[in-house]
């Protein structure tokens, strides 16, 4: 058996950045440089606040904005070498003057409008007013080069220094400008920095699947057996019958058990559709707020980014043949949901009781599955530095004795 060596990681980053547009290379650069940016920003304002906070829960903040910068920063410099390699080109210089024209706008501004407040008579607004400079900035870099989330970050830098300086003063100000302003900056470098990770190939890289009929047949593959294994917090029985391996990546196929009372809150496969084909009992659907009750021979598709729910009310247990296309990490997740469950490491709706282990395992599988119950947006504020924590201290997305592989 021969395997094919793996280019070189600058070599191939650089290659298939030849092969962008000028504005989606520069995109990969603003993140890259603009994350390490960006941080240390977050690490500024967060020292302000421990400062205004005082006392313990200072020396608290303070411990912690270290940790998560590190972590950040640690993380970015291991993962993302070689991602984001400087384009060239007329339209790419044209890209790079504006870029940095306008980073060198925001540093002059926030430089000066600290100076302008003070000499209004406004000392408590120092923070907001370096916090309101990055907002612009970050809405044209968004416009320049189209980085969506920092729309999202450049409205709330930009309109939430206003509101709490029209509606708070003193040192509670500060604390919360800086916060709130280091927390969600310091998120938006990791995500930026974890769509950077994501272009560094871990392995040589599989030849794409034909379009087509799939070469094997609707018999699951003999080669591989797996254990049947239990979520308690969904009351659901799940038993692979084939994996990504089998199909080149085309689909996930298992066994569902639903006992009665089991509930499958409602979440969205962002990249997935997912095929229910019931075999017997009735399975409760709710699919984009509509209700649809499946019996034995029905077939219920789920197409990608519709949210949706599964509940058996009872008496009887639900049974049925689950299909996700493409495959992605979807029996890893499954098996990781279960695993924490099944581990007692979780509530008993099955939400992460280790904040470190929400991130680093909601995160990695983020395009397989998300919650609803949280608004998306604030699941990429929140769990992106908490992934990167969770690197720094060993917690991982999933370990290999859930495998359901026998």
């Amino acid at each position: 058996m021969t395997t094919q060596p793996t280019a070189n990681t600058t070599e191939t980053a650089a290659a298939n950045a030849a092969e962008l547009t000028p504005a989606a290379a520069w995109s990969r650069r603003v993140r890259h440089i603009g994350g390490f940016i960006q941080t240390a920003f977050a690490a500024l304002w967060l020292a302000r606040a421990s400062l205004a906070l005082g006392g313990r829960a200072g020396d608290v903040l303070v411990a912690a904005s270290a940790v998560a910068v590190t972590g950040v920063l640690a993380y970015a410099i291991k993962a993302t070498a070689g991602t984001a390699p400087r384009p060239h080109g007329p339209q790419a210089s044209r890209i790079e003057r504006s870029v940095t024209v306008a980073t060198v706008i925001e540093l002059a501004a926030a430089f000066v409008l600290p100076v302008v407040v003070i000499a209004a008579g406004h000392p408590g607004w120092v923070l907001p007013s370096i916090v309101i400079t990055i907002g612009p900035l970050l809405l044209w870099l968004d416009y320049l080069v189209h980085i969506p989330r920092y729309r999202l970050a450049g409205w709330a830098l930009t309109a939430g220094p206003v509101i709490l300086a029209a509606t708070m003063s003193g040192p509670a100000l500060a604390v919360t400008t800086g916060i709130a302003a280091g927390v969600l900056l310091l998120g938006t470098a990791a995500a930026g920095f974890q769509d950077l990770a994501a272009l560094r190939p871990a392995r040589p890289p599989r030849p794409a699947p034909r379009e087509g009929p799939m070469i094997m047949s609707q018999e699951d593959s003999p080669a591989t057996s797996f254990r049947p294994f239990f979520n308690p917090a969904t009351g659901e029985w799940i038993t692979y019958t084939a994996i990504a391996e089998d199909n080149g990546g085309q689909l996930v196929r298992f066994n569902w058990r639903s006992l009665p009372s089991g509930v499958i809150p409602e979440h969205i496969h962002p990249r997935q559709e997912e095929r229910f084909t019931i075999l017997a009992g009735q399975a409760h659907f709710t699919l984009n707020g509509e209700k649809h009750v499946a019996g034995p021979g029905q077939t219920i598709v789920v197409p990608a980014g519709v949210p949706h729910s599964v509940a058996n009310p009872g008496p009887a247990q639900i049974e049925g043949i689950v299909e996700r296309r493409p495959a992605l990490q979807a029996k890893e997740f499954h098996e990781a949901v279960a695993g924490l469950v099944g581990d007692g490491k979780t509530t008993p709706v099955g939400a992460p009781k280790n904040p470190l282990q929400l991130g680093a395992t909601f995160w990695h599988f983020r395009h397989e599955s998300r919650v609803t119950s949280t608004p998306i947006w604030v699941q990429n504020l929140m769990l992106p530095p908490l992934w990167a924590l969770a690197k720094v201290f060993g917690v991982r997305s999933y370990y290999h004795h859930w495998d359901s592989r026998i």
